[in-house]
């Protein structure tokens, strides 16, 4: 139910590795449930290949999140890549490091359940799993993602348009002009380089490798009215902060995540803005 609420109410869309996980986890759900409310002793080998599986997959996607021990990220032409960090909580906690902390819950239980059996292979196990906790536990996962789809609907809020002139209109404020401003940032061959470098790396996987946009993932860079609409500093805080999948601006329903999924500085996103900037 988590990995289906991040989907479908937050709007992440899963890599490839996301959905070898789902493959492996979902029906654990059922396995678990049906195994435990028959009593069967021979679940935990039944539960184990898909658990172990699964853990493996899960460690692989969080090292290459989070390391280098398998490369750079590249960027693929199709898709979300599975570099992309939709969630980051406290610095290290990200979807794949959810999923090996569910697998590995799981793993652990089955093998002290094989161990206990092991322990007395001579003698009658006398005590009997519960079956009371499984509905309940079922009904409380339901419960809580129903909880939070229609919380974050009702979170969607519509603000009235309001006419704000511009400062063009209000002469009077032009004594108040800041001579002093920063002069917005200018490209050089050096940061249209490194822009595109990071474009490719952070950007194309869901905007295309030429800014043509994917149809589904993400918008057209190209010739965009609404890139182009944008100061310096908004298209900055746009992609140093991500946007939810049900904002406003957004034509695709998908969430974009903050940095594009990686770890850039403001330099290296004011270098990509100005490289998007000689498409328009």
């Amino acid at each position: 139910m988590g990995s289906l609420y991040l989907s479908e109410v937050s709007g992440f869309t899963p890599c490839t590795l996301c959905w070898y996980q789902r493959i492996l986890m979902y029906p654990l759900a059922g396995l678990l449930a049906l195994g435990i409310m028959r009593r069967d002793r021979h679940l935990p080998h039944l539960v184990l290949p898909f658990s172990l599986l699964g853990q493996g997959v899960a460690v692989y996607h969080f090292l290459l999140q989070k390391t280098q021990l398998f490369g750079a990220p590249s960027s693929c032409g199709v898709g979300v890549t599975c570099t992309t960090v939709w969630i980051n909580w406290y610095g290290f906690i990200t979807i794949p490091l959810l999923a090996m902390i569910g697998f590995m819950t799981i793993t652990t239980g089955m093998l002290i359940v094989i161990a206990a059996d092991a322990g007395n292979a001579n003698k009658v196990w006398q005590y009997q799993w519960p079956r009371w906790p499984v509905p309940f536990i079922v009904m409380i996962a339901i419960g809580l993602y129903i909880t939070g789809a229609v919380r974050a609907g009702k979170m969607q809020v519509s603000i009235p348009e309001v006419a704000i002139p511009v400062v063009s209109e209000l002469p009077f404020l032009d004594r108040f002009a800041d001579s002093t401003a920063t002069p917005q940032p200018t490209a050089t061959p050096t940061s249209l380089e490194n822009g595109a470098i990071h474009y490719a790396l952070s950007c194309a996987s869901c905007h295309g490798e030429n800014g043509e946009g994917i149809e589904g993932v993400g918008s057209a860079l190209v010739n965009s009215p609404y890139f182009s609409g944008l100061t310096e500093s908004e298209l900055l805080s746009t992609i140093r902060d991500g946007r939810a999948a049900d904002a406003e601006e957004n034509r695709t329903g998908i969430a974009m995540p903050p940095f594009g999924g990686q770890s850039l500085t403001d330099q290296q996103v004011s270098d990509i803005i100005l490289y998007i900037q000689t498409w328009q």
